[in-house]
């Protein structure tokens, strides 16, 4: 009769438990369930850096409220800088490219860029003239990095949201596979927050568990703080019908059923829009390098055999 392999795992076990050379830092490497949690880095020397210089100022427009909507935008993102630092390395880096931005016009105003060998040349026109040409230069590029480090975080919420719709449908099947057993809300997330299946979903569940676990908050709370600062619109209608049915009192499974068959559903009707979109793209490739030069070639061969 063969020993199941649990007993044989427990009985060896408390062998090594007897064993005085044996480290208990040994034993938890041996028969650890699950792998510790990331250890948080050290903080960016560049955000560092820019809080030192700019920390003052941005605070100042921070106070009057001008960076609200980027705020929403970076914890929507899941930003690891809170909203002062990130505008400091905005003021920062604008200040930077102004330096270089200086530096690219004082190179203009004597030479001239080419893609050609060689690249510089030195110009014959006179200064006034070049920098007549070039003076744009100090002002677009720093406006242009100041603009797009105020449009990325907007830019990557709505990526992250897209790729959060994803897997929502898949999400909100195993979840109510989970609540059929009866269990509690909260052992749900737990559950969803163990499996590494949902590499983007299981952030707002991770905010959940925080907000529960750290900040002493209930579930309900967590729900409906994590659904306001969520990039996914329909991450965020889940969230909320599952507090609104935790508060009513209503049976989690029948909710997370009927809530799944809608994701499911969204979900078909996208996956054949993008067939579709797929097929015009192919008939529109297939007519212009297939079908077009063909029929060129047929026309140029008619009109060689007749003649002018």
């Amino acid at each position: 009769e063969t020993i199941p392999e649990d007993h044989y795992v427990r009985v060896t076990f408390i062998k090594n438990l007897t064993q005085s050379n044996l480290s208990i830092n040994k034993l938890k490497k041996n028969y650890m369930a699950e792998k510790p949690l990331p250890v948080f880095g050290r903080p960016s020397t560049y955000a560092k850096i820019s809080n030192h210089f700019f920390r003052n100022l941005s605070n100042k427009y921070l106070a009057r409220g001008n960076f609200d909507k980027l705020n929403k935008n970076l914890r929507k993102m899941n930003s690891p800088f809170v909203i002062g630092t990130y505008v400091s390395m905005m003021f920062f880096t604008v200040f930077l490219t102004f330096i270089i931005s200086l530096f690219l016009l004082f190179v203009l105003l004597f030479y001239n860029v080419s893609f050609n060998f060689p690249f510089i040349l030195v110009t014959n026109e006179s200064i006034i003239m070049r920098l007549m040409k070039f003076f744009w230069v100090i002002f677009a590029i720093p406006i242009f990095t100041g603009f797009f480090m105020y449009i990325y975080p907007s830019t990557e919420a709505k990526n992250l949201g897209k790729k959060i719709d994803q897997e929502l449908p898949f999400l909100s099947i195993h979840m109510s596979a989970i609540a059929t057993s009866g269990i509690e809300p909260l052992s749900i997330f737990k559950i969803i927050l163990r499996s590494q299946e949902y590499k983007y979903s299981v952030i707002e569940i991770r905010k959940i568990m925080n907000l529960v676990n750290f900040h002493g908050k209930d579930l309900v709370s967590a729900l409906k703080e994590t659904s306001i600062s969520s990039s996914s619109a329909k991450m965020k209608e889940l969230l909320d019908g599952i507090a609104t049915t935790i508060t009513s009192g209503g049976l989690m499974r029948e909710f997370l059923d009927k809530h799944s068959e809608g994701l499911l559903f969204d979900y078909k009707l996208e996956r054949e829009r993008y067939i579709k979109i797929s097929e015009t793209f192919m008939d529109i490739y297939i007519s212009l390098a297939i079908a077009a030069p063909m029929i060129f070639l047929m026309l140029f061969v008619i009109m060689g055999s007749t003649g002018p």
